[in-house]
């Protein structure tokens, strides 16, 4: 259980990070050729899907073998998390199907074997992915919500580059 706490820990670094970077001023300051991931969540319904992807470097070697992801320098993690947002912010977690595929420029696909992480106050859906360096990859996630009558497909593009393990 102590696995799933650094789990959520590093999940909410990252996020604070992501919040940091899509500051104008911070993503200017810091990183000026960067593309910013200002991915902006999707409201379907009542619920509001959030997404991003990540290299696999940012979570701990420990988290990465707890939940059999794969971590390196050319590994990248997607995730997704629902929300129930009609009795307000910031909602409830819910549960989803989901799950898609991710395209390099040569139209080669690897499907996203998503699975679920479930704290109760939050539940997460991660998959792997490998890519080369300054790799620019096409995602195409399938979510559909427990409890919604429909899905949305997410759509994305994200530039991922090669890092070096701490």
């Amino acid at each position: 259980m102590a696995n799933v706490y650094r789990f959520a820990a590093s999940v909410r670094q990252l996020m604070v990070c992501w919040v940091l970077l899509a500051t104008p001023a911070m993503a200017d300051i810091q990183i000026p050729d960067a593309e910013k991931m200002n991915q902006e969540p999707v409201q379907l319904g009542n619920y509001r899907i959030y997404f991003s992807a990540f290299n696999s470097t940012f979570i701990q070697p420990e988290v990465a073998r707890q939940y059999n992801l794969r971590r390196g320098e050319r590994y990248g993690i997607v995730n997704i998390a629902v929300r129930d947002v009609s009795r307000g912010e910031p909602g409830k977690a819910v549960t989803a199907t989901v799950s898609g595929h991710v395209a390099n420029l040569l139209t080669q696909k690897y499907n996203l074997a998503f699975f679920e992480i479930n704290e109760g106050e939050a539940i997460y859906y991660l998959a792997d992915f490998r890519f080369a360096d300054e790799e620019r990859l096409k995602f195409v996630i399938n979510v559909k919500p427990h409890g919604s009558d429909r899905g949305e497909t997410l759509r994305f593009t994200q530039t991922f580059y090669r890092d070096t393990l701490p």
